[in-house]
């Protein structure tokens, strides 16, 4: 039977690389998941040209009011690549 020898430094070290690479993967596959979410509910919303604000678009006005500013604000219809 062949086992591998290692020295308890050696043995730490390759734990902790292991063990903050697994964290490290999690950490960019969450961030990566929020920021799918992220677009897919700001492509639904509209900006106030003035204020800056979000705005909800509803179904049933073509303008929409800014409750910060009041300004009207035309929806956005684009499309997504």
């Amino acid at each position: 039977m062949l086992m591998i020898q290692l020295t308890l430094p050696w043995f730490v070290f390759i734990y902790l690389t292991v063990f903050l690479a697994g964290i490290l993967i999690f950490w960019i596959g969450y961030e990566m998941l929020q920021k799918r979410l992220s677009y897919s509910a700001s492509r639904h919303m509209t900006r106030c040209r003035i204020c800056c604000g979000l705005l909800k678009p509803s179904s049933t006005n073509e303008l929409l009011c800014c409750p910060s500013c009041g300004s009207l604000n035309e929806p956005n219809h684009q499309g997504g690549l």
